[in-house]
């Protein structure tokens, strides 16, 4: 059988996305039951050295990086000055280096922004994303291939030649595994060979949006603020200062947001579209980014922005869908 990851020009290495691979909920139920293989080469790699990167990163971004021991990470962001999220990220602590990945909706704003950050400090910023390729292993069997050692979430180990990071990107365990691309297709194969399935970017989006993870570019981007985005939780408290953090700052104390990402279960059984508005009567209080057909609730489901006042479990809206109205309710 021909390697899958080479079908049609869509493989580990190139630009394009492999949405499905011909069977969405066989793909899904391995998310949710086995172990899925999920080709993520698309993402951007990039290696920060020198010996002032882990005190300058800490600074710019929302992560505590400054206490990573090697082989420990966190999820952070950058944010801009008025704390509105222009990269997502997963930071690895290395003996000689700081690895970060991202996806590819916001690799180009990291790796520029990051740039435009160095001035006297002693760091250097390479971009590995042409010799390192991400391919993530998602679900509850993630770990019992026998391939790799036993981690903690964002714990991560090098295994011949790969960096394997445990997280999660689909709501149950996982693994995302940083490998040199020439070595791609081997460690694939190895993998199936171990029980693991291949699966799209598609069957991935029903498993994240039944978890409620939010994606940058989809979910949230440099027009959101955290906190509206929901992304408090990674936002590492008592740091210090932090490019952004005097209006986080406000938020949290003195204020509050106007809108929250929220989680709709569809009534029926059109899956309505990202964009479509969100209303309470004829008032306009919202609008969907993303939607799914969700085979846990074999219903639509739904991420968007509410009003705040609006995103409480239980309250009932319409979405305006073409020329109809779907109702809808907070979950």
């Amino acid at each position: 059988m021909p390697n899958q990851l080479l079908a049609g020009e869509q493989h580990a290495g190139s630009e394009a996305i492999m949405r499905d691979y011909g069977d969405l909920r066989g793909e899904y139920d391995a998310l949710r039951e086995g172990a899925g293989l999920i080709d993520l080469a698309h993402f951007g790699v990039l290696r920060v050295q020198g010996r002032d990167r882990a005190a300058w990163l800490h600074k710019l971004t929302t992560a505590n990086i400054e206490p990573l021991e090697a082989g420990r990470g966190a999820y952070g962001m950058l944010l801009n000055a008025t704390g509105h999220v222009v990269a997502d990220f997963v930071v690895l602590a290395q003996a000689d280096a700081l690895l970060l990945y991202t996806s590819w909706s916001a690799k180009d704003k990291l790796a520029a922004n990051l740039h435009r950050a160095i001035f006297r400090e002693k760091v250097v910023i390479k971009d590995m994303s042409g010799s390192l390729a991400l391919v993530s292993l998602q679900g509850p069997q993630a770990q019992t291939t026998g391939m790799f050692p036993a981690l903690d979430p964002l714990q991560s180990a090098e295994i011949d030649g790969t960096l394997v990071v445990r997280y999660s990107r689909a709501g149950s365990d996982g693994l995302d595994l940083l490998v040199p691309r020439e070595r791609v297709v081997t460690l694939w194969d190895a993998l199936i060979a171990r029980g693991a399935r291949p699966v799209g970017l598609d069957a991935l989006n029903v498993a994240r949006v039944e978890a409620g993870i939010a994606w940058y570019g989809d979910d949230f981007d440099e027009t959101m603020l955290a906190p509206e985005a929901r992304l408090e939780p990674f936002i590492a408290e008592n740091k210090g200062c932090y490019t952004g953090q005097e209006v986080i700052a406000r938020i949290k104390n003195r204020g509050h947001v106007n809108r929250l990402l929220t989680h709709f279960e569809i009534e029926g059984d059109t899956v309505p579209a990202r964009g479509d508005r969100v209303f309470d009567g004829e008032r306009e209080v919202g609008w969907l980014t993303s939607a799914v057909w969700s085979f846990a609730r074999n219903s639509p489901l739904a991420l968007g922005y509410l009003r705040r006042e609006k995103a409480e479990g239980g309250t009932r809206v319409q979405i305006a869908h073409g020329e109809s109205r779907i109702m809808a309710v907070v979950v």
